[in-house]
């Protein structure tokens, strides 16, 4: 019977070392959730002062990495609109209203720490709303934009 409670012995701890093994392997190679944590703590604070409107013609929450650039478009009629845009993050976010031709476009500064200004634009539309987004941060930045209609008297 000793040799049979030996060998048991030695198989549970043998089975206890390679889960115990795992389990460091499990925890070393998950990803670093840092970011994920500063950026779902930015999607909150973005979404909170801009949020939502039941009229709205259009509006985003986008993560951009640095250097990042992205497009939206989406179909209006012809009018004055309001654009207001946030960024939180390190550095700023350019945006260009322009899809044909080469400007600069508008700078919206990130807030790094503490709650971000509103950059507000008024525009003239006629049936599309195009919005191109270049990320110039030292790290992820997340954007928010909303475009309503302007109320016309």
């Amino acid at each position: 019977m000793d040799g049979d409670r030996t060998r048991g012995a030695t198989l549970y701890g043998l089975a206890a070392v390679l889960l115990l093994a795992g389990v460091v392997w499990f925890v070393r190679a998950a990803p670093d959730r840092g970011d994920e944590v500063a950026v779902a703590a930015a999607r909150e604070t973005v979404e909170r002062l801009l949020p939502d409107l039941p009229l709205q013609s259009g509006g985003e929450t986008m993560v951009l990495p640095a250097g990042e650039r992205a497009e939206r478009t989406t179909g209006v009629r012809g009018g004055s609109y309001k654009l207001v845009m946030l960024c939180v993050g390190d550095g700023q976010v350019r945006v260009r209203l322009s899809s044909r031709g080469v400007d600069s476009g508008r700078a919206v500064p990130c807030a790094a720490a503490g709650e971000p200004s509103p950059v507000e634009l008024t525009v003239g539309l006629a049936s599309e709303f195009y919005l191109a987004v270049s990320a110039e941060t030292d790290g992820p930045a997340v954007f928010r934009w909303r475009v309503t209609r302007s109320r016309t008297y």
